[in-house]
């Protein structure tokens, strides 16, 4: 049966089959035909399709192979010798710089035109919603196409072939879970939008460069915190208020600490209270270990291995699952998979524990024992926003960068709305203040589109956060107290909430608004409650200078 390594047939099979695996250059000629022709591949013999075996079509398979079939059940990790899993992506797009992306086993990534796309792919050979790429839980990233218009093709990153890069790849048909592995390129629609899978992250390239910014005392602190503790394998118990970041700061010290495994998450809130099924979670089970269990499943415990695993809402673990995790960090009891043989003989899982919540040790209720072994290590106690007010301005300038290199959002804030934002209280610390910069530059993008501006900068006025900041506490059903600011800010009034039509704007009400702004076209804008390129564009339609 054809892999990635297998030699090619001898005689005519030799020439049928493409290079290392792939499939033949005829099958793949007529899916991409059939795509510059906006009709659907043709049906494929069964003897091409034989030809033509992947390691994807094997897995499917294998994936699919019932309980009472007579191949022996694989263990977790059975594939771990031949698996590459890929640590990053690159991803490239026409006349935009490319994009290094981290993957996390605990996320999805949504590829797509659509601006909710993790990653946005502005060419118009790739679909609103194109495809996603998912960790599943045999251990194994995986690409599923989302019925896109011209499709997803799958190849190797040192393939070289001239011309069409399709004729050497493989068509990822819709509705299948397509194992991906270091090396591999995915090709969005055609060749100008692909993401190429990367054995690890390289440093600095993330999200591409980033102006450094003066931080506040108690960010360099935390900075300091955790520099500290990547530099040691200690546990480390994190404790802030939801919002403030507790999974970012243990992501970062597992970044920093250079370790080989992954970073996984485990959310002690949601863990189960059956022994089988919390031992599935933490420990995996093996293939038929049960009805349904189609392949072994990686549990959490051997997937951190070499890495570090996260415990998350510590305070809400379970009675049963704190018994199973004091066995594990002493080194008692057995680590086998559910449903492995008696004579299971696999290494224990080795990482770095990381623990958060947002109560101290002593008041979240843990086994006394657990509860030390938790505190034999370093405490990081992270800041509240209201403490870090001075580094608003930066959080939103790195919040606008990331909008601008994953979903293509070229926006900026005015000086006063970030005032008004570095003002206003934030019950749900950097995470609220994340989501009002990601809504009001979406809603502004918007209204741009409507406008006919949407090749122009999206600029972000007091009025349009004020605005929605109003609309939302409303939609709450609450005073407007939580994220307004307590106090007027000095030499700003507050627009009126309701936006003027770009229609009813005359020649006077522009001239006044300079006026009175002598001559700044942003808070006139403002004043006039208009987008800045909407000011422009009326101000050009009255030969205003």
């Amino acid at each position: 049966m054809a892999s990635r390594n297998d030699k090619s047939h001898e005689g005519a099979e030799k020439e049928r089959r493409s290079p290392l695996g792939r499939p033949s250059r005829s099958r793949t000629f007529q899916s991409v035909q059939a795509v510059d022709e906006g009709q659907r591949p043709q049906t494929v013999s069964s003897e091409t399709r034989e030809l033509s075996d992947t390691r994807n079509e094997r897995l499917g398979r294998e994936s699919r192979t019932g309980v009472g079939d007579e191949e022996p059940r694989s263990l977790p990790g059975s594939w771990a010798a031949t698996y590459l899993e890929p640590k990053a992506l690159l991803v490239q797009r026409e006349g935009i710089e490319d994009l290094m992306v981290p993957l996390y086993p605990d996320r999805s990534y949504v590829f797509g035109r659509a601006p909710e796309s993790t990653v946005v792919f502005p060419h118009d050979a790739v679909s609103r919603q194109h495809g996603r790429l998912s960790f599943r839980e045999d251990h194994r990233w995986v690409y599923r196409d989302l019925n896109s218009r011209n499709g997803s093709f799958m190849g190797l990153r040192d393939g070289g072939e001239p011309g069409d890069e399709r004729l050497h790849f493989q068509r990822m048909g819709p509705s299948h879970d397509w194992v991906l592995e270091v090396g591999d390129v995915v090709l969005l629609g055609n060749g100008k939008s692909r993401i190429t899978l990367l054995a690890e992250v390289p440093q600095g390239l993330v999200a591409g460069p980033r102006a450094k910014q003066a931080a506040s005392a108690v960010t360099v602190q935390l900075e300091r915190a955790i520099d500290r503790c990547a530099h040691h394998h200690l546990p480390v118990f994190l404790r802030g208020d939801s919002g403030t970041g507790k999974t970012f700061i243990a992501r970062e010290i597992h970044s920093r600490s250079g370790l080989d495994g992954s970073f996984v998450i485990l959310n002690c809130g949601r863990l189960p209270q059956d022994a089988a099924a919390l031992t599935s979670e933490l420990l995996g089970h093996v293939k038929g270990a049960f009805t349904g269990a189609a392949f072994a499943r990686v549990g959490k415990l051997y997937s951190a291995n070499g890495g570090t695993l996260f415990l998350d809402e510590v305070e809400f673990l379970p009675g049963i699952a704190q018994d199973f995790l004091v066995d594990v960090l002493e080194g008692t009891g057995s680590f086998a998979p559910f449903g492995a043989p008696a004579d299971f003989r696999e290494p224990p899982p080795r990482f770095r524990l990381i623990s958060a919540s947002k109560v101290p040790l002593r008041q979240t209720g843990l086994r006394p024992d657990l509860a030390q072994r938790l505190a034999a290590g370093d405490f990081i106690i992270l800041p509240t926003l209201e403490e870090r007010r001075e580094d608003i301005p930066h959080l939103v300038e790195s919040f606008l960068h990331r909008l601008k290199v994953e979903q293509q959002y070229d926006a900026e804030l005015t000086r006063d709305a970030i005032a008004f934002l570095q003002r206003a209280d934030w019950p749900g610390q950097i995470r609220e203040l994340e989501s009002t910069v990601k809504t009001v530059v979406a809603r502004e993008a918007a209204q741009h589109v409507l406008e006919g501006l949407e090749r122009q900068r999206v600029i972000v006025t007091l009025e349009a956060v004020t605005s929605y900041l109003e609309q939302r506490e409303l939609g709450f059903g609450g005073p407007l107290s939580s994220a307004m600011p307590r106090t007027t800010l000095p030499g700003v009034e507050l627009p009126p909430s309701a936006r003027k039509r770009p229609g009813d704007l005359t020649e006077r009400d522009i001239r006044e608004a300079l006026a009175k702004h002598e001559g700044n076209k942003t808070r006139a804008a403002a004043e006039l409650g208009v987008a800045l390129n909407t000011l422009k564009a009326r101000m050009k339609t009255f030969g205003i200078e």
